[in-house]
């Protein structure tokens, strides 16, 4: 079989000692251009996930593996969009929350609770991203802005949890979160309308 990865081609037998010392290489490949895996294209089956699982189940009638990569700053562009999609789809959610939160908290309103912070958390992990490569792009100041109000929000959402002040808790959803997420989200659309996320 051949395993084809940026401008290098591999030939090697389809047997997974013989494909695990190929991706051994590979590996370092990656390291060395600086890049991530994005996805494998398998005989034209493309994987973005599992995709080890599938070469052991398919070794003996592998042809071709075709490894597509993309740099730190592709992906960061790819989960800018994303973060843009969650928002849009966590601000009805959290409007909903707060209602619970003011009438009668359920478990559920928890579990949804519990999601957001774990969204929260993904948020400025990217955003410290951004910020440790400010010169990808041009409005990376505004997204340390947001990160920071985030950090101060989440501890505004953790005092109140620890009081169990819902009212706080509520408020801090309503008028802290929300306004935050507008304004990435606001960031992001500057970015992609000027080109810089694709």
């Amino acid at each position: 079989m051949q395993i084809k990865i940026l401008d290098k081609v591999y030939e090697c037998e389809n047997q997974i000692a013989a494909v695990g010392t190929i991706f051994d290489q590979v590996q370092q490949l990656l390291t060395q251009s600086n890049t991530s895996l994005s996805s494998f294209e398998i005989d034209g089956v493309e994987l973005y996930s599992d995709y080890d699982q599938y070469i052991i189940e398919h070794i003996e009638n592998i042809k071709i593996i075709v490894i597509n990569v993309k740099t730190l700053k592709e992906l960061m562009d790819d989960t800018l969009n994303s973060i843009q999609e969650y928002i849009i789809r966590a601000i009805p959610e959290i409007d909903k929350m707060v209602d619970e939160f003011y009438q009668g908290v359920s478990q559920n309103t928890w579990d949804k609770f519990s999601q957001l912070l774990e969204g929260l958390q993904f948020i400025i992990n990217s955003l410290n991203t951004i910020g440790d490569n400010q010169d990808w792009y041009y409005n990376a100041s505004q997204f340390e802005l947001v990160k920071q109000n985030l950090l101060r929000q989440i501890i505004m959402l953790q005092q109140a949890m620890e009081s169990q002040d819902r009212v706080k808790l509520s408020d801090a959803l309503l008028y802290e979160i929300i306004p935050s997420f507008k304004a990435l989200a606001k960031e992001i659309s500057i970015n992609i309308e000027y080109g810089q996320v694709q």
